[in-house]
Parts: structure tokens; C-alpha cells; sequence
């Protein structure tokens, strides 16, 4: 057996009350690319919300182009991020035995 096993990472999935039916996603943290990782790794740095705001709403409209048609307000472009983060970091707590070791 492998001594490392590398999981398969899981998208977040996200709807609007106004239409629960329609599901939007975002690409799992750990399958970004080198860039969008860390222009994703540089939010809490910055220290001006709306910089911070503007590469969240960015980030979530390049998967969901869609959104922008919903009028969401920016912060609910920051709900729906702090929710992806919470998602991915629950995702990532347990890791393949092989990577602590």
C-alpha cells in the first residue's frame, strides 16, 4: 500500500433562498491553481475591506458568472466565502494518516 494516499477533494456547493433548486459551486481549495491559491491565502493580509471584498465577489463570480444576475449585496458575496472557508477547512481536518507522519 501506498504510503501516501491523495483524497480526492470536494467542491462546495451553495443555493439562494430565493431559488434552492439551482446549485452553485465553487472549485475545492486544494485543486486551485498556484495563483488563485494565493491571491485566496493573501485576503486576510489585506488590510482594506473592499480590496478583500473585491477579490471574494471576483473569485466567486469567475465559477458563477450567473450570480451577478442575482443582485446579491457584497457582503452576501462574503457570507457565501466565509461559508466556502468553513466547508474546505472541515474538509481538510482529516487528513491521510501518511501526511502527518
Amino acid at each position: 500500500m501506498a504510503r501516501f494516499v491523495l483524497k480526492k477533494k470536494e467542491c462546495f456547493e451553495f443555493a439562494l433562498e430565493s431559488n434552492p433548486d439551482k446549485v452553485y459551486t465553487l472549485p475545492a481549495i486544494g485543486s486551485l491553481g498556484f495563483d488563485e491559491g494565493k491571491a485566496l491565502a493573501t485576503i486576510a493580509e489585506e488590510k482594506d475591506m473592499a480590496t478583500q471584498g473585491n477579490v471574494i465577489k471576483n473569485f466567486i463570480l469567475k465559477y458563477n458568472p450567473e450570480l451577478e444576475a442575482e443582485n446579491l449585496g457584497d457582503m452576501e458575496y462574503w457570507e457565501i466565502y466565509n461559508a466556502y472557508g468553513l466547508d474546505q477547512g472541515k474538509a481538510n481536518m482529516g487528513e491521510s494518516q501518511a501526511s502527518q507522519s
